[in-house]
């Protein structure tokens, strides 16, 4: 099977430079072995692994991300990532977060302090996997769908680029979208996946 992932990434990153960010993220590669050694350490699905190696070195951050920045870790960060949810510091995971927080689910980004992560324990047989958030503070991990595959969290994040970044205003952050732009928002994110769109309203 033909993956779209490295595609998907360059479409990300190719928006990303338009709008003018992610010019400091220009890819550089990663070793498969890095990437390889973390997809046996942490049960990574064939989808994560190529976007880790389609990622490279450096990560991409989004701004603004639904809440301020939201950053898609790169292979060189995923273990300190890591941390603070399964394990104090790097290279001990000798526990696991608590109030709900499971062992198979793996931090691949993060906006705001809140994570976005996989569950591995929900990789398919063709190596994809659905994508959560959850919000700290609230005194349980309670995951919210993000997206319910890789490939999808990727197309939803180039359309969330194209929309929500031209329109962002440092000056103003908390400036909404207007109508129209939240409902083209809505409505392209509805059709790449409706089981993760209340997340990304605006």
């Amino acid at each position: 099977m033909v993956s779209n992932i490295p595609i998907l990434v360059q479409r990300l990153r190719d928006e990303l430079v338009a709008h003018g960010q992610g010019a400091e993220a220009e890819y550089a590669p990663v070793a498969a072995r890095t990437v390889d050694e973390l997809a046996a350490r942490f049960g990574l699905p064939t989808a994560y692994r190529r976007l880790l190696l389609a990622l490279g070195q450096h990560s991409l951050g989004i701004v603004p991300g639904p809440f301020e920045k939201l950053v898609l870790h790169a292979a060189p960060e995923l273990e300190q990532a890591q941390v603070g949810y399964r394990g104090s510091r790097l290279g001990d995971e000798s526990f696991v977060a608590p109030h709900g927080w499971r062992r198979s689910w793996v931090v691949i980004a993060a906006d705001a302090g809140d994570p976005y992560f996989l569950d591995v324990a929900k990789a398919t047989a063709g190596g994809e996997c659905p994508v959560y958030t959850a919000m700290r503070g609230t005194g349980t991990w309670e995951p919210i769908p993000a997206a319910s595959s890789l490939e999808q969290f990727l197309r939803i994040l180039t359309v969330w680029v194209r929309i929500v970044v031209p329109h962002h205003d440092p000056l103003n952050p908390e400036e909404p979208l207007d109508d129209a732009q939240a409902r083209r928002l809505a409505t392209e994110i509805e059709r790449i996946d409706p089981a993760a769109a209340a997340h990304w309203a605006q």
